[in-house]
């Protein structure tokens, strides 16, 4: 009986803005019993670690969220020393259309940035599995984003080292 899943328990995101439109007392994360028992159900949620830079990943994380129409109730994008970036959202689940909120954190890290995701039902005890099914698909989502756009910039480089080399330095001819 899960119905608030996060990649982060111990300090999962929060919900700010979403808190206002979620039941009295349904903001709070349940603590440890319940991460444990999401560790059992859905040992496959975990954050997602990218060496690309945290406003690399909150674009991504934005582009995804907004490609599939999630309703965006908070925007913060990352300051670099400052603070993590946030967004918070309201998806619908596909079949009976009841709110579920999401909130994704963007936390600079040395290597690059990490990403932890907080998806909750808003009424029920039960999700069937919808929240953890987000998270995975979202994360999926912004890591093939990012390792495309990281490709390619990659691509671009080489063609770039590669016209250099092929261009006659002046005066050499």
């Amino acid at each position: 009986m899960i119905a608030d899943i996060t990649t982060d328990p111990i300090d999962p995101p929060r919900f700010d803005v979403a808190s206002q439109l979620r039941p009295r007392g349904s903001v709070d994360y349940a603590g440890l019993y319940a991460a444990e028992q999401q560790r059992i159900a859905y040992p496959e949620v975990e954050p997602l670690e990218l060496t690309a830079n945290a406003q690399a990943a909150y674009d991504a994380a934005l582009q995804i969220v907004t490609k599939r129409k999630w309703r965006i109730v908070a925007e913060r994008p990352p300051q670099a020393g400052r603070r993590d970036g946030q967004l918070e959202a309201v998806a619908r689940t596909p079949i009976m259309g009841f709110r579920e909120d999401v909130s994704i954190r963007i936390r600079a890290t040395r290597d690059g940035s990490q990403i932890d995701v907080r998806s909750a039902s808003r009424y029920g005890r039960h999700d069937l599995g919808s929240n953890a099914s987000r998270i995975k698909s979202l994360l999926d989502d912004i890591d093939d984003i990012v390792t495309a756009k990281q490709e390619k910039d990659e691509r671009a480089e080489k063609r770039k080292a590669q016209q250099q080399k092929q261009t006659p330095a002046k005066g050499t001819q």
